[in-house]
C-alpha cells in the first residue's frame, strides 16, 4: 500500500495527576521530551492513507495458503506536525494551573519533508498467533517499518511560562522489531505478559538550553544486544542482537497490570509496569558547549526488575 500524507495538530492537552511541582526544571522538561518524542515515533510508524485493494487473478488465489496471521507491505510517506501539547500538574481547573508545554513538534527526513514508513516484499510486517517451545501462546508482532531514518524535533520547552530550550533527536532508525505478548503464565488475571526487542540507532540527541547557542549533544547513540571494540575508540565497534525489554522464553517477560492497591494507598487503581532489560548502550561522543567529552560504552545492561507505578 502507498500514500503520502501530512497530520497536522492545533492544540493538545492532558491532565496526569503524577507530575509534581517539586521535580527540578532542566531534568523534568528533558525526560518529558523524550518520551514525547516516543510518543510521536509511535503516532508516524502507520501509514496515514491505505490505497484500496487489488483484483488478483485465478492463478493468483490459487497460490494462497491459510496461515495463523498476516503480512502487510506498506511504503508511506508523512510529515507529523503538531502546534503544541501540553501537560499540567493541577487536575482542579478552577486552580492556577501551570503546564509544561511543548510547541511546533515535528517528525520529518530532516529537511522539513516527507519521511519514508516502508518494507520489501521478502521483509513485511507481520503479525502472528502461534506458541513457542513452551506451549505459551502468544500474538507476535514484527516490524521492519521504521529502519529508515526520521528525524524528530521540539522547537520550544516551556515549563510555568518559562523557557527552558528545544530538544531534537536527528535519524532515529528503529528495528525490524518484534513484539510478542499473552497472559500471564501462572494464569492471573487483570494483565498481560510481554516482550519486545529491537536495535536503535540515531544521528545525535541534542538539548539546546534556552536561547544560548551552546547545546548538550550525544552523538552517534547505538542500542543493540551486545557491542564489541574498544571502548574509547567508536571506529572498532561493532553490534549484534537486538536491545530487549523482557523475555517471555527465558522466564523473564515485562509485564503490565491494573491493580487495587490494598498496602500503601488502599483502594487506590494503579498501572503497574515490570521492565527487565538487557543489552548494551553506547554513544560515540558526548559535547557541550562545545567540548568533547568521548565515548560512552555501558555494556552487559541486566535490569532483572524495574517496577513502574502509574495511579492518581
Amino acid at each position: 500500500m502507498r500514500s503520502a500524507s501530512v497530520i497536522t495538530a492545533r492544540r493538545l492537552t492532558v491532565d496526569p495527576r503524577f507530575v509534581y511541582r517539586q521535580v527540578l526544571l532542566i531534568g523534568l522538561g528533558v525526560l518529558a521530551a523524550v518520551l514525547l518524542l516516543l510518543l510521536a515515533a509511535i503516532i508516524s510508524a502507520g501509514p496515514a492513507r491505505a490505497a484500496g485493494p487489488d483484483n488478483l487473478s485465478d492463478a493468483e488465489l490459487a497460490g494462497v495458503t491459510a496461515q495463523a496471521g498476516i503480512s502487510i507491505n506498506v511504503e508511506t510517506k508523512s510529515r507529523v506536525d503538531i502546534y503544541e501539547y501540553d501537560i499540567s500538574d493541577t487536575p482542579d481547573v478552577e486552580m492556577d494551573r501551570k503546564w509544561i508545554k511543548f510547541k511546533h513538534i515535528t517528525v520529518d527526513d530532516g529537511a522539513g519533508g516527507y519521511f519514508t514508513t516502508a518494507t520489501s516484499i521478502d521483509d513485511p510486517i507481520r503479525v502472528d498467533i502461534g506458541t513457542n517451545d513452551a506451549g505459551r501462546t502468544l500474538v507476535s508482532v514484527y516490524d521492519p517499518s521504521h529502519v529508515l531514518p526520521r528525524w524528530y524535533g521540539i522547537e520550544d520547552i516551556e515549563f510555568c511560562d518559562l523557557a527552558i530550550g528545544s530538544i531534537n533527536l536527528d535519524a532515529l532508525s528503529m528495528g525490524p522489531s518484534l513484539y510478542r505478548a499473552g497472559a500471564h503464565a501462572d494464569g492471573t488475571g487483570g494483565g498481560f505478559d510481554f516482550d519486545y526487542s529491537t536495535r536503535i540507532t540515531a544521528q545525535a540527541l541534542r538539548f539546546t538550553y534556552n536561547t544560548v547557542p551552546e547545546a548538550l549533544t550525544l552523538s552517534g547513540i547505538h542500542l543493540a544486544g551486545s557491542a564489541s571494540g574498544a571502548e574509547n575508540d567508536p571506529a572498532t565497534w561493532s553490534f549484534t542482537g537486538n536491545f530487549k525489554i523482557g523475555d517471555i522464553d527465558a522466564g523473564t517477560p515485562a509485564k503490565l497490570d491494573v491493580v487495587t492497591n490494598s498496602d500503601d494507598a488502599p483502594g487506590v487503581t494503579s498501572l503497574v509496569l515490570n521492565l527487565p532489560m538487557q543489552g548494551s548502550l553506547r554513544v560515540e561522543n558526548v559535547n557541550f558547549g562545545g567540548n568533547d567529552f568521548g565515548p560512552i560504552a555501558i555494556d552487559g545492561i541486566n535490569v532483572h526488575r524495574m517496577s513502574l507505578s502509574f495511579h492518581p
